[in-house]
């Protein structure tokens, strides 16, 4: 009985470990869009920058602001077109930029944290579909807001640097599965 209060006890003071799980942090990173909106697997990867910043009350009360920036056009060689048919041709699309809000509870220790983001994200996209001889079928800018959610696993580099990876769905609104995937560095003051 003893040991299995010494180890509940144990398991209880993990989160108070850590040098970094609270006050206010700031960060940048790198993510990877894989698009498959239309249905074409093809699609290259669009890759993006993201900033954030947030602040940690303790490992149940957190959250955080990020804003993302497209650096990189997702291009395919086919595309649907009106009738639903599969047509050789280019399609470009970009995510212009984003904007997410979430709530992020962490599971801490002094070397690694485990996180949930839970939010909502607006984001802006354009697209372009041309056929073999080069002329427009359509384009569209468009954008859209959602439920947003993932999870984060991260490391502690020294008391004031994390390094985290993400997986997480950018907008319920564009897709219905985790389509993004992000490494970004923290800095806790």
């Amino acid at each position: 009985m003893k040991k299995l209060c010494v180890i509940a006890l144990s398991l209880l003071a993990l989160p108070v470990l850590a040098d970094n799980n609270r006050g206010f942090y700031l960060g940048a990173g790198a993510a990877s869009i894989k698009d498959s909106q239309d249905g074409v697997d093809d699609m290259s990867q669009i890759r993006a920058t993201e900033f954030l910043g947030g602040y940690k009350y303790n490992d149940a009360l957190g959250i955080e602001l990020r804003l993302g920036k497209g650096q990189t056009t997702g291009t395919s060689g086919f595309y649907f077109d009106d009738k639903g048919a599969l047509q050789k041709g280019s399609v470009e699309r970009e995510i212009g930029s984003y904007t997410s809000l979430y709530y992020k509870p962490e599971l801490v220790n002094d070397e690694a944290k485990l996180y949930a983001l839970i939010g909502y994200t607006h984001v802006n996209t354009s697209g372009t579909v041309t056929d073999t001889t080069g002329k427009q079928v359509r384009s569209a800018d468009g954008s859209a807001s959602g439920y947003s959610y993932g999870l984060g696993v991260g490391f502690v580099i020294n008391e004031h640097f994390n390094i985290n990876f993400e997986y997480k769905n950018l907008s319920d609104e564009i897709s219905g599965k985790p389509n993004l995937a992000s490494v970004n560095v923290d800095y806790r003051f």
